[in-house]
């Protein structure tokens, strides 16, 4: 059993999943073949970035470097040459299925990747600090996955819809909170009117629940419900707003009840896979949660409108 390519519908990323790779990681990739190939426009401009955000963001699919490159290039020419970079192995793919496979099937849902090449091209045509980058880094669990494609979905979203406001966007920032370390799944820096504002984005699935989320939690409280967050966050005149992205409105549900009852975190608002999809200014792309009735608020998230 393998996760399959759906056309416009989203695909839920179960656990337990393994990864098949296109090609095997190895060491043995010329670094100064890269550079002849970028020098001689084998390797293009598009393509140093396509390698910038897959370094930055981990993972994404071909629909979403369609997105983020906002081009006017078929969804279909944009995966030929994604193809194409794994094979210079720029970059490498794979698919998810219950064991790991010989080969890729040719209708499985591909999710794309940095390879050494693409270090090698970074390290010499970029300001990324390639330093700790390795081939190990693609090497997770179908949970993490899950959660590095949902964050790299939101950044694009909100790129496309006032990409001008966001000072920065960085995925997974180390903050540490005394000895703990507090590892969000995004920061988020706006500026609107004149205001700087901090947002922190964490995505949870069922399968989280009770403990992992639980744990979660009690971490982020300790950051936003203390002076803590000053260290990071010192131009701001309060906390950041906290995002949770679910899988399902009922996760959102279960989701906003539990940070409610086991923290003293109230500046937090509520989103799933489904909704971020919709214009993000709209009523109902973002929820918040109604203690009092133990239900779903949609709302209008005005800060995200262009």
């Amino acid at each position: 059993m393998y996760l399959k390519q759906r056309d416009g519908e989203l695909v839920i990323v179960p656990a337990d999943l393994k990864q098949t790779f296109q090609n095997k990681f190895t060491l043995n990739i010329g670094k100064n073949e890269i550079i002849k190939m970028k020098d001689n426009n084998v390797i293009t401009d598009r393509d140093l970035k396509i390698a910038k955000f897959l370094f930055r963001f981990k993972f994404a699919t071909a629909e979403q470097i369609h997105n983020y490159l906002g081009e006017e290039s078929s969804k279909v020419n944009i995966k030929n040459r994604l193809d194409k970079l794994v094979n210079y192995r720029v970059l490498n793919k794979f698919m998810l299925s219950e064991f790991e496979e010989e080969r890729i099937a040719a209708d499985a849902f591909e999710i794309y990747c940095l390879d050494l090449g693409g270090r090698y091209l970074l390290s010499h045509y970029s300001n990324e600090d390639t330093t700790d980058w390795y081939s190990t880094v693609n090497m997770k669990t179908s949970e993490i996955i899950s959660k590095n494609l949902v964050v790299s979905e939101f950044y694009i979203r909100i790129m496309q819809t006032c990409g001008s406001k966001i000072v920065y966007f960085k995925p997974e920032p180390e903050l540490r909170v005394g000895k703990k370390n507090v590892i969000p799944s995004f920061e988020m820096c706006m500026q609107s009117n004149g205001i700087t504002k901090y947002f922190i984005g964490e995505i949870v699935r069922e399968y989280d629940f009770p403990i992992f989320i639980r744990e979660k939690a009690v971490k982020l409280e300790s950051l936003l419900n203390t002076n803590a967050w000053k260290k990071y966050y010192y131009d701001s005149e309060s906390e950041p707003v906290l995002f949770m992205f679910a899988d399902t409105d009922l996760t959102a549900l279960e989701t906003g009840k539990l940070i409610t009852e086991t923290t003293e975190i109230r500046n937090f608002r509520l989103s799933t896979d489904e909704r971020i999809g919709r214009e993000l200014y709209e009523t109902g792309a973002f929820l918040k949660y109604v203690e009092e009735k133990d239900s779903l608020q949609e709302i209008k998230a005005g800060t995200f409108k262009p």
